[in-house]
């Protein structure tokens, strides 16, 4: 799969695009090379033995995570960009990090692998105490990671995500650039038509290469909408970056240059596309009437092949908290925890909150089920393919917005096998906005130490 757009299983015109990723977020894979003239300090070296030893009593043996033998000595190479800067993981220090892998091929190659080893060590940096960071630096630089991240395996998805907020021009001027086109294509629809056409014709998408060849041309053709989106990158680099999402090796990029430079040589004929001028040298641009009928066209295909993220089903607006209340059943007196999360937080995040509000291991199966729904299950993907239910959703891709609408409404969470507990999980209030870093434990039982469980979310917060 390639990047969102291939994960999300999307179908173009009954055709699967089937690009795997193989540098997935959580496999490290390869050791980076030293750094020539880099020399490491006794401190140094210090905090990466303790990182390692905090990351193997958290990772375990968990397929899911990268050993920490390939881990360690990528932060180990950042320690020494940064020249031992990164002790401090502020977001300045973080975003000069992830300014300096552009134009180092060999850094660049392992920039998804880097980005997981960073997300690791804040954690660590933050747990341990070994950066005394506040929860607004703390916020900070996590934000910086998921952007760098976002940028880095969700680039196309980002990409056409952000064309909903390129301006409209006047009809007049729209009205010249279609009139200026090659192709006789005269409204945003018959872009779209065109654009499907094309695409459809110009690379097997069953095909590594002809995925790849798509996923390039759809990101410079969003590029080439909205020039604002990659300043100063030109579209070479800009396909270099869609292949760094894709996971691809070298000689499957190869394999899908000749599509991608027969498609868009076409749009260049049509007149879509035309090299850039000064600050827009080396790449390609649409010209400015043209730019919203081709974001408009783009975004139709996207959301035709499913891929676009789809809020819908969360009714929530952005940054709405939700405030619930977790009840351990058939304790007395009641044992519960309330806590406080985003609306589009996943029931991933709240499992996890679960574990460690009540200071649980994690080591049990678990699964939530719809008070009102039993036939419908939420659980991990490894354990999805067991459940003889109705309806089995991965925990992950579920946003607690859409389940928890109004107040009143619960879900069942079982954990263990055993000694199983049972939770139930109501929704008490709605926040219309917070600007707080959640989940946050706000209350809990009679004899817990409240500020107590809400420190030991704080790993969550980083997320």
């Amino acid at each position: 799969m390639v990047g969102s757009i291939l994960a999300s299983g999307a179908d173009i015109d009954a055709r699967t695009i089937g690009v795997r990723v193989r540098a997935e977020r959580t496999r490290a894979g390869s050791h980076p090379p030293r750094r020539e003239g880099c020399t490491m300090d006794t401190a140094t070296r210090a905090l990466l033995i303790a990182f390692t030893g905090w990351y193997k009593r958290h990772a375990g043996d968990d397929p899911e995570h990268a050993a920490a033998d390939e881990l360690t000595p990528l932060l180990g190479t950042m320690f020494e960009v940064t020249n031992g800067a990164l002790r401090t993981p502020t977001a300045e220090v973080l975003e000069n990090l992830v300014a300096s892998l552009d134009g180092d091929l060999e850094l660049e190659a392992l920039r998804p692998q880097l980005l997981d080893a960073l997300e690791h060590y804040l954690d660590f940096a933050v747990e341990t105490g070994s950066w005394p960071g506040t929860d607004a630096q703390i916020a900070q630089s996590a934000d910086v990671l998921e952007r760098a991240y976002e940028l880095t395996t969700g680039l196309l998805p980002y990409l056409l995500d952000a064309l909903n907020d390129i301006d409209d021009v006047p009809a007049e001027i729209e009205r010249a650039a279609f009139e200026a086109l090659t192709a006789r294509i005269r409204s945003s629809q018959e872009l779209a038509d065109h654009l499907r056409t094309v695409l459809d014709e110009g690379a097997d998408s069953s095909t590594v290469s002809g995925a790849l060849a798509l996923e390039r041309v759809l990101g410079v053709l969003s590029v080439a909408a909205y020039p604002a989106l990659l300043p100063g990158l030109s579209t070479a680099r800009v396909e270099e970056m869609l292949d760094v999402a894709a996971g691809v090796t070298a000689a499957e990029a190869r394999e899908a240059r000749p599509a991608t430079d027969r498609i868009l040589a076409g749009f260049e004929f049509d007149g879509i596309l035309q090299p850039g001028v000064d600050e827009d040298a080396d790449r390609l641009i649409a010209a400015p009437g043209l730019r919203p009928a081709l974001a408009d066209a783009l975004i139709d295909l996207a959301e035709e092949w499913g891929l676009l993220t789809d809020d819908e089903a969360n009714p929530h607006p952005d940054g709405t908290a939700l405030q619930v209340k977790a009840t351990i059943a058939d304790t007395k007196p009641a044992e519960w925890r309330r806590l406080l999360f985003a609306a589009d937080a996943d029931f991933g995040e709240l499992h996890l909150a679960l574990q460690l509000a009540f200071d649980w291991s994690d080591s049990d199966p678990h699964e939530f089920t719809l008070a009102d729904e039993p036939g419908t299950v939420l659980t991990t993907v490894d354990l999805l393919e067991g459940l003889a239910v109705e309806d089995a959703l991965d925990e992950d891709e579920v946003e607690l917005g859409e389940l928890f609408v109004d107040v009143g409404d619960e879900v069942l969470y079982r954990y263990g096998q055993d000694d199983v507990r049972r939770l139930v999980v109501r929704l008490e209030r709605i926040v219309e906005s917070s600007d707080q870093v959640l989940p946050r434990c706000v209350g809990a039982s009679a004899g817990i130490d409240v500020g107590e469980a809400d420190r030991l979310l704080s790993p969550l917060r980083l997320r």
